[in-house]
Formats: C-alpha cells, sequence, structure tokens
C-alpha cells in the first residue's frame, strides 16, 4: 500500500465502519449516502486483502483484522484531528467557550471551588458544565465525546485516553472526639474492627478498598450504613459511636467540624496512596483551548494540594 496514493477519506469511512459495524449508520455519521459508504467498504477490502465486516444474520460483524485495526486507527484518527485544531487560536479573555467537566461529587467540593476561581479571573465569558460520576462513568462520557476532561481517581483506564497526575491523597478514619474508643487520641486496630462503621458503597468509590486490605488480613468489620459518597460521611460521625475512613484532603474542607478527630487507619503497614489525574481524549491532545482547560486544573488543584499540606492533621 502506497499511503502517497491513499485517499484519507477512506480512514473516515473505516473508523465509522468499525465504530458502528453498519453500512447505514456509518452513512448517517459521515452524512453520506449509503451507497458511498459501499464503495468506500469494497475499496477498503480491496485494500486490505479482507471482508473488513461480514454478515452475521441480520447484522454486520467486524472480521479478527478489522478489530485488530480499531484501537490504532481511533487513536490515529484523534491525532490527525488535534493537529487540524491545534491551529485554531485561543484567547480566554474574549472567549465564550462551553467546557465540559466530570467529577465525583466529592471533588466537586475539594477541587471545583479553586478550578471555577481561576477560569473566572482568566476568562470571565467561559462557561463550565459539570456532571458528576464514578471512573467508569467519566470515562464513558469522555470516549463519547460528552466531555472535555474528566477528574478523579481512575484504577483502569481505558486505553488511549491521555492523563496527567495531579496530587496524591491518603485514606484516614474520622471518629467523633467524645468516641469512648478512642484513647489518647489514637484508635488500635481491635477497637477499629470492634466499632460499628461507615463507609462509601464500592460502585459509588473510585478509590482503595479497605474492606479489601482487611480480607486479605483475615479481619472483617460492621458496616452499619453504606452511603453514596464521602460528603455524607462527617455529619454521620458526629455525636455517635462510628467510625469511617475518608480522604485526608477532604476531610480538610470539614475542618469546622471541631468534634471530629482523624487518626490513621490502623493497620500494620501503609495504605497506598490514592492518585487523582486529569484525564482527556487524545483528540483533545494539541488543541489551544484544552491545553489551557488543563494548565488551569494542574494551578488550581496544585495550590490546593499545598495549602492542605499545611495545615493541622490532628482535628478537622
Amino acid at each position: 500500500m502506497n499511503i502517497a496514493t491513499l485517499d484519507l477519506n477512506l480512514l473516515k469511512a473505516l473508523d465509522a465502519l468499525l465504530r458502528t459495524e453498519s453500512v447505514s449508520k456509518s452513512a448517517q455519521r459521515l452524512n453520506v449516502t449509503q451507497s458511498a459508504v459501499s464503495h468506500a467498504l469494497k475499496r477498503l477490502r480491496d485494500i486490505f486483502g479482507d471482508p473488513l465486516l461480514v454478515r452475521d444474520g441480520a447484522m454486520m460483524r467486524a472480521t479478527a483484522r478489522a478489530q485488530s485495526m480499531r484501537e490504532p486507527l481511533e487513536r490515529a484518527m484523534g491525532d490527525i484531528e488535534a493537529l487540524l485544531t491545534s491551529a485554531r487560536e485561543f484567547d480566554p479573555a474574549s472567549s465564550k467557550r462551553v467546557f465540559r467537566l466530570a467529577m465525583s461529587d466529592a471533588m466537586t467540593v475539594e477541587g471545583l471551588p479553586s478550578i471555577v476561581q481561576l477560569i473566572r479571573r482568566a476568562a470571565p465569558n467561559v462557561d463550565v458544565l459539570v456532571e458528576t460520576g464514578g471512573p467508569v462513568h467519566s470515562c464513558r462520557l469522555l470516549l463519547e465525546e460528552k466531555a472535555d476532561l474528566v477528574l478523579g481517581v481512575f484504577p483502569a483506564l481505558p486505553e488511549g485516553l491521555r492523563s496527567e497526575e495531579l496530587y496524591r491523597d491518603q485514606l484516614v478514619c474520622i471518629v467523633d472526639a467524645a468516641n469512648p474508643s478512642l484513647k489518647n487520641g489514637k484508635l488500635t486496630l481491635q477497637a477499629f474492627l470492634d466499632c460499628p462503621h461507615v463507609t462509601v458503597a464500592p460502585s459509588s468509590d473510585s478509590g482503595i478498598q479497605l474492606d479489601d486490605i482487611l480480607s486479605a488480613m483475615g479481619m472483617t468489620r460492621r458496616i452499619v450504613a453504606s452511603v453514596p459518597h464521602y460528603l455524607a460521611i462527617p455529619s454521620l460521625i458526629s455525636g455517635t459511636d462510628l467510625v469511617a475512613h475518608s480522604r485526608r484532603k477532604l476531610i480538610d474542607v470539614f475542618r469546622s467540624a471541631s468534634n471530629l478527630v482523624v487518626v490513621p487507619v490502623p493497620v500494620p503497614f501503609p495504605v497506598p496512596e490514592l492518585i487523582f489525574m486529569q484525564v482527556w481524549h487524545p483528540r483533545a491532545e494539541f488543541e489551544e483551548a484544552q491545553i489551557w482547560l488543563r494548565d488551569i486544573v494542574r494551578r488550581a488543584l496544585a495550590k490546593g494540594a499545598g495549602a492542605h499540606s499545611k495545615r493541622s492533621r490532628k482535628r478537622c
């Protein structure tokens, strides 16, 4: 195959065909006739020496050869689009762009205010739309191009997405200062296990699963309440004998609740850190507006992390 003679429009057709596995849906996606897509498919079959799509009942299915081309082609198309859009100038002071962000509920409290403040100073006409959800939902929004940037902890990223570490955080325990299990400001492992617990539902939590750690040690805890996000925990702990784990940075947001005490998770080894990242689609790699947005997020959250490290770590 000679790339010099290849019609690059065929790559657009191939990308659509592999995404939809349908001539009619590809035609809709490309805004062309079905006949044009059928003709492109015939040419592609000749070029690759493979049928690419084969009939399977009423459906069409990609061949093994076509399936192997999906991800490389998506990355290539993303890089081409990013290269073309990178030439578009972006002026924050005059732009009326709307950026779509996705993040967890907790991050709307601990990170979003700093991000919006920096955006307002540099780009007063720029708007931000925020959708909340876990890492799987956020990545799906990126892949469907329904979000410009997603923020959070991502145990596993879909192949091809770009990412950058923003900051790290630690899991900590929080208890009411009057909890009788608290001895000299500390909580032993046995006391921790004996206490009734509040936890974040695993389906909503993108971080370290504490119960997996305890299970590996042959230990269990009694969970009396499971909540959808970390924001609900401080008010449930206050004035009770309950124990919960949360994130250090998030707990610092609730530092006005002076009756809550923060202690390390009492297990006999360091609990792994939580790594917070910003993640974007490869199509946004070189776009000036997206580069500007990622820099805003980087500076906003780095500033917050620095302030966090200087705070007292004894009480909220």
